[in-house]
């Protein structure tokens, strides 16, 4: 099996996607601070030692790509997509505009890549403080799970939940490759 993924962490500026990787990559500080937009990408590599995929418990080799969702780093963008395995698509609910956001984001980094919704989470991401619900995200996101994530909250189920996609995502990658070699 394939233990190695390459996962891109995508969204509109400000929403989050810094402090969701290194919550999840354990890779540095996370919350409090000014915010510091991300330029470019940021890559940060980590293991999870124990994923259960296809009922087997196996050891993953985790890229996580944190994409700027600056325009201007837009040319940049089908190079990082280059070889990715995954999507994790995030937004600010208490931004209005960025559930809109998202569906240029989901054409740029999915849709036009073959990217299949197996393959892509989307991170509705409350920062400290924010309550209510997300806004409505358009029927591009109908099939692709949308979770809550408050890290002060319930810090627990982000990264269960963060599993849980990465074994989806292994178990795509493995299924694909199977088909291609019976072809």
């Amino acid at each position: 099996m394939h233990n190695k993924v390459k996962i891109l962490v995508v969204g509109p500026p400000e929403c989050g996607k810094t402090t969701l990787t290194n919550f999840l990559s354990e890779a540095g500080e996370v919350g409090g601070g000014s915010y510091r937009p991300t330029k470019g990408c940021r890559i940060v590599e980590f293991e999870i030692p124990n994923l259960n995929v296809n009922n087997m418990t196996t050891k993953v080799e985790v890229e996580l790509w944190d994409v700027s969702g600056d325009r201007r780093f837009e040319s940049c963008w089908p190079t990082i997509q280059r070889g990715s395995n995954g999507v994790v698509f995030v937004y600010n609910p208490g931004r209005e505009d960025q559930a809109r956001m998202l569906d240029s984001l989901y054409n740029q980094f999915a849709a036009q890549h073959g990217v299949r919704e197996a393959q892509c989470v989307v991170f509705c991401h409350y920062k400290p403080g924010l309550q209510g619900k997300g806004a409505k995200l358009s029927n591009a996101f109908s099939k692709i799970p949308v979770i809550d994530t408050q890290l002060e909250e319930d810090s627990g189920s982000v990264r269960r939940d963060f599993n849980t996609f990465v074994a989806s995502v292994l178990s795509h990658v493995s299924a694909a490759a199977e088909n291609s070699i019976l072809m």
